[in-house]
């Protein structure tokens, strides 16, 4: 599919999506949510009712209201003696907006009406349905709006399907973003089949950074049979947009933060030189290089190297 045909796709989705939900929630009813009001009324209503004084650059700020159509809502629902206007002690020009006893109650109706139909949408979802609808919602937020504050990053522990997620995000993004072999995705593979078969919570873990649900990167610890006291630090990625924000260095420190509490006497790990970043972020952890190979299989441009950082000193 050539470029063009997959934006026009995309159009096509986004827009087919706009039609649907806005029949979904009853946008283009003549009274929104069984109300007298338009949906742009009751957007006024629920900026004013959150946010008592706000001016009306402010809303319009907030909404993207033309500045003139913003100023007839305001006054009609001025004149319906839902709303009123004080006059700014700052600026002569604006006027602070506050309900009246009567809008309170309309915009407390209105609240309650669109958390009882949002909440007959989610009534039939399972809990697995709703936090893909809840991560799905985020990202789209997340997409098409820059200016949105970023949601904070958690980092949490493994769960099920984690495992099939970093195999597939490490072989897309290897290969699309670094050029790497198919071949590489035959490594991850043969890793991933003895960390889930020997895993040991004890000395194993897997831990997967998110924000608003939608994950942002991975890093696991494994240990060896060949190297008992030495813990194996494998899949490491920070997906592109999350970078610069502290995910891969909060990742890593908590991959040697437990080692140290599990005992290990060291940490090992293979990456592959063109990877700048997270080779800063080894250094600045302390690991140290300690094996070069003269080319890596799966990148033939660049070489195969072993990084190290001992927890415990060395026995004398």
């Amino acid at each position: 599919m050539s470029a063009a045909a997959s934006a026009e796709s995309l159009t096509g989705l986004v827009r087919t999506f706009n039609r649907f939900y806005t029949r979904l929630i009853g946008v283009l009813d003549r009274g929104y949510l069984q109300t007298p009001f338009s949906v742009q009324e009751a957007r006024v209503l629920y900026e004013i009712g959150s946010a008592p004084g706000s001016t009306a650059k402010e809303i319009a700020g907030r909404t993207g209201f033309d500045r003139g159509y913003l100023s007839r809502l305001v006054a009609r629902l001025a004149r319906a003696r839902l709303l009123r206007r004080v006059d700014s002690l700052q600026d002569g020009r604006a006027q602070h907006l506050f309900l009246t006893a009567s809008g309170m109650r309309a915009f407390r109706t209105l609240n309650e009406r669109a958390d009882v139909q949002v909440g007959a949408f989610l009534e039939p979802l399972q809990e697995g349905e709703r936090r893909e609808l809840s991560t799905s919602l985020r990202t789209v937020r997340h997409l098409l709006d820059p200016n949105a504050s970023p949601e904070p990053v958690t980092v949490r522990k493994q769960r099920v399907g984690d495992l099939g997620w970093i195999l597939h995000r490490q072989s897309v993004v290897y290969k699309t973003e670094f050029r790497y072999k198919d071949s590489f995705e035959t490594y991850l593979c043969e890793g991933l089949a003895p960390y889930a078969r020997n895993y040991n919570p004890s000395k194993d873990r897997l831990w997967v950074a998110e924000a608003g649900g939608r994950p942002l990167g991975f890093i696991a610890i494994h240990h060896v049979d060949d190297r008992p006291r030495w813990a194996k630090l494998r899949w490491f990625l920070v997906e592109r947009d999350a970078r610069g924000r502290g995910v891969g260095a909060r990742l890593l420190s908590s991959a040697v933060a437990f080692c140290r509490k599990a005992g290990y006497d060291g940490i090992f790990l293979w990456t592959v030189s063109d990877l700048d970043p997270a080779r800063r972020l080894y250094e600045r952890a302390g690991f140290l290089l300690a094996e070069e190979k003269d080319d890596c299989e799966w990148a033939p441009w660049a070489r195969e190297q072993r990084w190290e950082l001992r927890l415990r000193p060395r026995p004398r």
